[in-house]
């Protein structure tokens, strides 16, 4: 971090920055931990796009909830050519011996604030992918055209891989196996990156990519790199049952992100897609 980039912080957050750590495990922003006297602060930094106006606008969003704790941001704007968002640092301690149940309950109650259609007023990012957001009262309507359809288009543009076809058939068929369900308020990127443990041992959520959709997404991403543990999935289901069979619409769901991260990290996802439209004979 630049020696005048430190010292416009510590000018606009009124401190004196006593150490400055780099953290990883991200790969769309540099993170740091900016230690002071009073308190200590998280900021990402992005050099090429603004991500974090929709960000914060989405934690605003998940706070007025009043179901998950959301870190405090402190400050987002633009130094010089670079971007970057200020909250509040989570520090980490151990899970309680029911986080998995408070997060499968808090996840229950998150969803129950509903939408009168599917998508959100304003469009935001996934990763750092556009995520388009306009409205639609279906909901296949919204995840063909808002969700998959224009990842489609980039995986041609960036990988010369046409899948129009295969999905076409997939299209015909979710009548048929998606069940009508109400907009839901979804966090829209729930995977264990993107969840911190609090001081108390309880879950806090960041990264969000919100919008009202199918509470199922949500379920389907917490399954997509490995699974959440069995107890967060029982605790949901009894504050909040999801919908018979739900368990086998979570790869359709799952297309979306697996397309996401296709056209940003390359062609080693196309197997899974490949291997879920088969599994649905398309």
């Amino acid at each position: 971090m630049e020696k005048d980039f430190i010292s416009y912080l510590e000018e606009k957050l009124n401190i004196q920055i006593l150490a400055i750590d780099q953290l990883y495990g991200g790969c769309v922003n540099q993170s740091f931990k900016l230690t002071s006297k009073s308190q200590n602060y998280f900021i990402k930094i992005n050099k090429d796009l603004d991500l974090f106006s929709t960000e914060v606008r989405g934690l605003d969003k998940l706070n007025s909830t009043n179901t998950f704790y959301i870190p405090e941001v402190i400050e987002h704007s633009r130094f010089k050519s670079d971007y970057y968002l200020v909250m509040d640092f989570i520090d980490s301690t151990k899970k309680k011996n029911n986080f998995w149940e408070i997060f499968g309950e808090k996840l229950a109650s998150l969803h129950r604030n509903s939408g009168i259609k599917f998508g959100l007023k304003y469009d935001n990012y996934l990763g750092p992918l556009a995520q388009e957001n306009t409205l639609h009262i279906d909901f296949i309507d919204f995840f063909i055209n808002n969700r998959i359809l224009p990842q489609l288009r980039m995986l041609e543009d960036k990988l010369s891989v046409n899948l129009y076809s295969n999905f076409n058939k997939l299209f015909k068929l979710l009548p048929d196996i998606l069940p009508s369900q109400e907009p839901a308020l979804l966090h829209g990127d729930l995977w264990s990156g993107n969840y911190l443990v609090d001081h108390i041992g309880e879950p806090v959520l960041i990264d969000p990519s919100i919008y009202y959709g199918c509470r199922e997404v949500d379920i389907a991403m917490t399954k997509l790199f490995g699974g959440f543990p069995q107890d967060f999935y029982v605790a949901y289901n009894a504050a909040f049952p999801l919908m018979n069979e739900w368990e086998k619409r979570l790869d359709i769901w799952n297309l979306y992100p697996l397309l996401v991260h296709a056209n940003l990290f390359g062609a080693a996802y196309l197997g899974q897609i490949y291997s879920i439209l088969k599994g649905f004979r398309c």
